[in-house]
């Protein structure tokens, strides 16, 4: 995604006046340390943690048999693939800045795995609301049938968005791409997010003063608020965490300037750091928060240890 070099190689033989006026660009050697270092630690917990979600998923019947689990793998699966693609790559660009070829993998991995986190936390967040807000309709609409074709559609959607990356040089036309992607593939999922938790949180409230005022605890209304808990957690999580990048990224496409471009590209691997950081995160969120799945894990590794 690091526009300034998306241009062709005679345009970046122009910053040659700017290295010569002492331009700051480029990774000291202890950057490249500390940077590589967090890279491995994120990427670690993000396949390690991710792997396991998927096992627990796929071993556990009384998880792989519910329908959300579809989602919930999407998004484990979208999250080990940032650990085991995007992280080795940017050890690349941290050590090795200027190869074209990283770039254009680079940008269309980014597309892939952003999209299919984005909509896997979109569908998660609408099966919630349905369960949530209409509860006697939850598995009339979430069948499983339908979670298998929403599950493949997010990926195939994912690796459709992402492919003219891979074709595409013009400076132009990237913008137009990168700008489309960022509508497409993060605003519109952030926004249903937003209104699906906003909702959720609205009923589980109203759920919570009735059964306070009728002195009854339901075990559906705790449910509903740990669910809307557990939603708002992971989505404050993936915001908190995208929006360093989404504000690097627009002061690239609107920077014109060559060396400012290169140096906002420097600390655009920083924030694409942190924007991953979500991926190594969410598997803890679900271990915490689902019974089920910390039933699973620890069954997992007990008997890893056997």
């Amino acid at each position: 995604m690091n526009t300034a070099l998306q241009e062709n190689d005679s345009s970046l033989d122009n910053c040659l006046d700017c290295e010569l006026q002492d331009c700051p660009v480029g990774f000291s050697q202890t950057s490249q340390v500390i940077f590589c270092s967090l890279c491995l630690i994120s990427g670690t917990f993000a396949i390690g943690g991710n792997f396991a979600i998927l096992v627990a998923l796929l071993r556990t019947s009384a998880l792989s048999t519910r329908v959300n689990s579809y989602y919930i793998a999407s998004l484990a699966f979208a999250d080990f693939m940032i650990g085991l693609t995007m992280t080795p790559l940017y050890i690349c660009y941290a050590l090795a800045y200027d190869t074209f070829w990283l770039i254009k993998i680079e940008g269309y991995l980014w597309i892939v795995t952003v999209t299919a986190t984005t909509y896997s936390l979109s569908a998660v967040s609408l099966d919630r609301f349905v369960a949530v807000v209409y509860p006697l309709h939850y598995h009339q609409v979430m069948t499983e049938k339908r979670c298998r074709v929403v599950a493949f559609l997010i990926w195939f959607a994912s690796v459709i968005f992402g492919s003219p990356r891979l074709v595409l040089d013009d400076f132009v036309k990237l913008e137009k791409l990168w700008i489309t992607c960022s509508v497409a593939t993060v605003a519109i999922p952030v926004t249903i997010m937003s209104c699906c938790y906003g909702k959720i949180f609205s009923v589980v409230r109203k759920q919570s003063r009735a059964v306070t005022d009728s002195h009854q605890l339901s075990s559906t209304s705790v449910g509903n608020k740990k669910a809307a808990v557990t939603i708002g957690i992971i989505v404050s999580l993936f915001i908190a965490t995208f929006l360093p990048s989404a504000i690097v990224y627009f002061m690239l496409l609107f920077e014109d300037d060559l060396c400012k471009e290169l140096i906002l590209n420097d600390i655009w691997l920083w924030v694409a750091l942190v924007s991953f950081t979500h991926s190594a995160f969410n598997p803890w969120v679900y271990g915490l928060r689902y019974r089920e799945l910390r039933h699973a894990l620890k069954q997992i590794f007990l008997q890893g240890d056997a």
